[in-house]
């Protein structure tokens, strides 16, 4: 006798929207922080304006990164558990992110004492130290999505690059943005090849970020079931192709490399909130299209 079953299994999310804010968060932090170190470790002239406004944004960001993970937690106040360490784990990329989120704000709190009072060398060294704190408090997120086997949308060797680059791009967005408003109040006006470099710089990471994407499909739809069902689901869901890679990456690209917008510094605002909104709805569709497939 033939048999028809029907399984109406439950598939939760646990994550809520405070995950996605809390890579966002740190994207951005680490992304401003980098940018701050062009003229205090690396030496270029022009950067020197953002240095401490890089910095200071860094930092305010990063408070905002743990409370998010804080507040997603169903019992807040024991958040601290996972600095002590007796329950350190060795093999989980989260506990060791644990203590970079402790690290690097103490570091970086550090090195805008140091640019505050103006001393060159100091700050060089302690950029010099951060640096590394700042890539690794980011980079470790996109670990502990590619170390997930079971979910294929996220079990990517391409995922911490990913995060590191859009992280890298959301921050000169945003210190664009800062430095087109910083511009218009100062009296002693940016030099305009400031202006011209961050914008070349989001040129190049708009295509690496695209060529990523590329690499997620091709190789999604080549995989098992799994990856071909994450990624048609991918390009069925509408947050992330008219969201993300419409309106965050082609739109943004189009008017930083056009000859009749990238001049032109109202474009600029536009391309970079486009940018900086483009960049949450990848964290956002990281998170929930992988949980969108069923495990079963």
């Amino acid at each position: 006798m033939e048999a028809s079953v029907l399984y109406n299994v439950p598939h939760e999310i646990p994550w809520k929207v405070y995950i996605p804010l809390y890579f966002y968060f740190t994207g951005l932090s680490a992304g401003s922080f980098i940018l701050s170190t062009l003229s205090t470790v690396f030496g270029i002239k022009r950067f020197k304006p953002m240095a401490l406004p890089a910095a200071i944004i860094s930092f305010l960001l990063l408070l905002l990164a743990p409370a998010c993970l804080i507040l997603d937690l169903h019992q807040p106040l024991r958040f601290w558990h996972t600095l002590v360490p007796e329950y350190f784990n060795r093999t989980s990329a989260l506990s060791y992110g644990s203590w970079l989120l402790t690290a690097y704000p103490i570091a970086n709190l550090i090195y805008i004492y140091y640019i505050f009072v103006k001393n060159d060398r100091i700050t060089r060294i302690l950029g010099m130290i951060t640096v590394p704190l700042a890539i690794f408090v980011h980079a470790y997120t996109g670990f502990a999505f590619a170390l997930v086997r079971a979910r294929a949308w996220w079990h990517s060797a391409l995922m911490p690059g990913f995060f590191l680059t859009s992280a890298l791009l959301s921050g000169i967005a945003l210190l664009l943005v800062v430095a087109l408003i910083m511009d218009r109040y100062r009296k002693e006006k940016l030099d305009p090849e400031l202006f011209r470099s961050l914008r070349l710089m989001m040129v190049g990471i708009l295509l690496t970020d695209l060529f990523w994407n590329g690499c997620f499909w091709l190789t999604l739809m080549v995989s098992t079931a799994d990856g071909i069902a994450s990624i048609w689901f991918a390009l069925h869901e509408k947050l992330y192709v008219y969201g993300e890679i419409l309106c965050g990456m082609l739109v943004p690209l189009a008017l930083l490399v056009s000859p009749w917008t990238k001049q032109r510094r109202a474009w600029l605002y536009v391309a970079s909130l486009l940018i900086i909104c483009g960049v949450f709805l990848m964290r956002y569709s990281v998170v929930y299209i992988g949980f969108d497939i069923p495990l079963s």
